[in-house]
């Protein structure tokens, strides 16, 4: 099944590489956001059925307002991460992981997770 994501990470060349693995799984990006201000406008403009959401943005600081807005709105998202460093957010909970660094098989296996949640 084909999706419009969104990518919300920080790091261009991660960023980059989940553009050109995504499309060649199929899907369409509809944007991405290097910072949560930017995430939470793609998010109030909607226009996309799936996030890929990058746990930790800018300054290190856990981006739960990112992961609150797509949970308030119904909107499904993967959790990517090298690694959680203390407690996550409750908003974070039951959600797909995709780890970095990450496979175009491990990339498709955590989006068919999405159809889970």
């Amino acid at each position: 099944m084909s999706r419009r994501i969104l990518i919300v990470e920080d790091d261009p060349l991660v960023a980059m590489m989940l553009e050109d693995a995504l499309g060649a799984l199929g899907h369409d990006i509809v944007g991405d956001a290097g910072d949560i201000a930017t995430a939470l406008g793609h998010i109030a403009a909607g226009g996309f059925d799936a996030a890929i959401v990058d746990v930790y943005l800018e300054t290190g600081l856990p981006c739960d307002a990112v992961a609150e807005a797509l949970a308030a709105r119904s909107i499904p998202f993967l959790v990517a991460t090298g690694g959680f460093v203390g407690q996550p957010g409750p908003c974070w909970n039951d959600r797909p992981i995709l780890a970095k660094p990450f496979t175009l098989d491990s990339l498709e296996a955590a989006l068919s997770g999405l159809a889970q949640t």
